[in-house]
């Protein structure tokens, strides 16, 4: 009884000596969109989750708040069928103070126009991994008539 009282004791001084840190387990994600362009301040325009064959680009936009380490974005882009289609990568810079912008808008396109991607219209997909842990899926389709 005395060593199970004292494997909690142990097991609980672990737990609390985690708890005093700043700096988070994970980056929350504030907002994610999917959209047709960013502007040039990094905003999100024309958002949609349903494209054309004639349009140039799906873009995957997040917002996430920033802490003091830097995160490894990661956007897995899968075929109707489910195969992956393309990875694209982004880094998350760390909060530089006070003089540095709290909010860090990232974002990855997938071209449509001209692409494999306009020559196979259906449901789409895009995975957001943040830090090898998923935190975002997104579903979108693709409009249209097959280019041959």
């Amino acid at each position: 009884m005395r060593e199970r009282i004292i494997g909690l004791i142990l097991l609980a001084m672990v737990f609390m000596s985690g708890l005093g840190q700043a700096t988070p387990l994970f980056i929350p994600l504030s907002e994610h969109t999917l959209a047709k362009e960013v502007s040039t301040g990094g905003m999100p325009l024309y958002r949609t989750s349903t494209f054309s064959v004639n349009d140039e680009q799906v873009v995957s936009w997040l917002l996430f708040f920033r802490d003091s380490k830097v995160h490894k974005v990661e956007w897995r882009w899968y075929y109707p069928e489910g195969r992956t289609f393309a990875r694209t990568f982004s880094v998350i810079p760390s909060i530089d103070g006070f003089t540095g912008w709290w909010a860090a808008p990232v974002w990855s396109c997938l071209n449509i126009k001209g692409t494999d991607v306009a020559r196979m219209p259906g449901v789409w997909k895009v995975d957001v991994i943040v830090d090898f842990n998923k935190v975002l899926t997104e579903q979108f389709t693709v409009d249209g008539q097959k280019a041959y």
